[in-house]
């Protein structure tokens, strides 16, 4: 399938200016699979594969994939642990010409029943991790369509992943191969935004785009083929997926940990010796707080910090602790890396509160509420283009419109650039605090408050107020063993210069921050919790 929202004028532009070229994926895996045979590919607890395996066993899915009938260009629907096996699978999607349709793990019925209508899959794949009885039961009744179940015990009426890998198939189902795997210019990956705000996009990825991204953010970090590069987050998430389209690129080594637990995942950097990692900024935070001089971190020189705007205190401190570089960077589903640090710049530049420069090919500006660019260091909301971006929401023209006009992406993200171009993201368009008129950014009280020593992390929200509408909220976890002085953090606040209107009215201390994903805070939930005044999370004092 052609992109939504890119015309072949467009896609000619991106290939005559150098952002994208005819290769594919799959062209790259079998030209690795010929020069790095023997190299490692990819390895979790459980599986390891080199390029020439890996390769192998992708045409052996792909093939059986065909054989079970699955037209070329239908999709997909994939819900697994990111593994071994989902590189593979991922691959193999993209030689049989099936879009993948990747979702996270915490999806249940509600979402999967909004992918399943909007995307019509011919195929389910998924763990049953994490689901009961009864939703197994729902998934056979409501997916009248192949289905696989990646662990055992195996279901009646449902494959095995053995089925896709061992069966050996016939020579002429391996010969479509070359004739049904995607091109350049064609749309073979579907992921899902993170759905802070209803029910989730889905975006549609052309390959060029994919292998775009991959590129430009293994030049960012420095990445060659000697590298291990651990993948410290899911796939169905921007963090992880991003870097793992770098082995389109660069025939490196990927690692999948078994969890995203803090210790396990220091320990494997020394036991596997990884040198690049990617994760999001609350699993940064969780590393930053482990005892990092307990661990063998010595072969780690980078860690990528993707998808929000990080929290630059603990990054300095997971940087100190484990003598690498941490390289932030942001973006969306809809637009990824529209700012991306260098490995190679100063820890004074890296991590000065600005999330970095554009990437190759990327357009950005600052625009006004009238739609008026600004002039540098000015706050508005951010706008973007670029060769790497998805290509429109799935079967949804009249949503890709909202968002995308004459090829700008409204990124719903308020910052500013700098004259030379590098950008600082200041919070969301729709989480700005309007009190009596005085707008304030969650996102910058939150670092200020973040300066306090007793603070692991928090969250500030806009709370309904009768006398002024709006007033913000700070919902603090505290740091181990630490209690939240609320007098010390509105004096820290004043100290620093924030305006008084912009000082919370209320602190509320809570164990954790309720997330999406895994991910995101679930601002909507902290508020009801403590709005209903039946919130068992902690005390809530009043700031004069």
């Amino acid at each position: 399938m052609k992109p939504t929202l890119l015309s072949g004028a467009d896609m000619q532009h991106y290939l005559d200016e150098g952002y994208w070229s005819r290769e594919t994926h799959a062209r790259s895996l079998r030209s690795f699979a010929m020069r790095f045979s023997n190299t490692i590919a990819c390895r979790d607890e459980a599986e390891v594969y080199t390029w020439a395996e890996l390769e192998v066993v992708s045409n052996h899915i792909a093939a059986n994939l065909i054989k079970l009938g699955l037209a070329r260009d239908s999709r997909a629907l994939v819900r697994m642990s990111s593994s071994c096996r989902e590189m593979v699978l991922r691959i193999a999607l993209k030689k049989a010409g099936i879009i993948g349709v990747f979702v996270p793990m915490q999806w249940r019925q509600k979402e999967l029943s909004y992918v399943r209508a909007r995307t019509d899959p011919a195929l389910l794949i998924t763990s049953r991790q994490g689901l009961n009885d009864e939703e197994l039961l729902w998934m056979d009744d409501a997916f009248k369509i192949p289905r696989v179940i990646l662990d055992p015990p195996s279901l009646d009426g449902w494959l095995g992943w053995a089925t896709l890998t061992d069966a050996v198939p016939e020579p002429s189902v391996v010969e479509e191969i070359s004739e049904r795997a995607f091109a350049f210019d064609e749309v073979s990956l579907i992921t899902a935004s993170s759905g802070t705000s209803g029910i989730a996009k889905l975006c549609e990825w052309p390959e060029a785009a994919q292998l775009c991204i991959g590129r430009s953010i293994g030049e960012r970090l420095g990445i060659t083929k000697d590298d291990t590069i651990g993948i410290f987050s899911p796939m169905s998430g921007a963090a992880g997926v991003l870097v793992w389209l770098v082995s389109a690129a660069i025939p490196a080594t990927f690692v999948f940990p078994k969890t995203y637990n803090a210790p396990a995942l220091l320990g494997i950097i020394g036991e596997l010796g990884i040198t690049v990692a990617t994760t999001v900024p609350v699993i940064m935070s969780r590393l930053a707080q482990e005892p990092l001089a307990d661990y063998n971190l010595i072969s780690l020189r980078a860690l990528r910090v993707g998808t929000a705007a990080a929290d630059m205190s603990a990054a300095r401190k997971f940087e100190e602790g484990a003598d690498c570089r941490v390289v932030v960077a942001a973006g969306s589903m809809e637009c990824p890396g529209f700012a991306h640090a260098d490995f190679d710049e100063d820890r004074e530049i890296r991590l000065n509160g600005s999330i970095g420069l554009r990437l190759p090919g990327c357009r950005s500006r600052i625009i006004g509420d009238d739609g008026e660019e600004l002039s540098a260091q000015t706050v508005g909301e951010l706008i973007v283009s670029a060769p790497y971006a998805a290509s429109g929401y799935w079967n949804d023209l009249n949503a890709s419109r909202q968002v995308w006009h004459k090829g700008w992406y409204s990124t719903g993200d308020v910052g500013c650039l700098s004259k030379d171009g590098r950008l600082t993201l200041k919070g969301r368009l729709k989480d700005t605090i309007n009190r009596s008129g005085l707008k304030i950014l969650p996102a910058e009280v939150e670092q200020e408050i973040a300066m306090h020593p007793s603070v692991f992390e928090c969250a500030v929200l806009a709370a309904p107020d009768v006398e002024y509408g709006e007033v913000p909220w700070a919902f603090i976890q505290p740091q181990p063993g630490e209690e939240i002085n609320t007098e010390a953090i509105k004096k820290l606040l004043r100290d620093r210069g924030l305006a008084n209107y912009k000082v919370p009215t209320r602190f509320v201390t809570i164990p954790s921050l309720p997330r999406i994903s895994g991910n995101k805070v679930d601002k909507k939930i902290l508020l009801e919790t403590a709005l209903s005044g039946a919130s068992d999370s902690g005390e809530i004092f009043n700031a004069n």
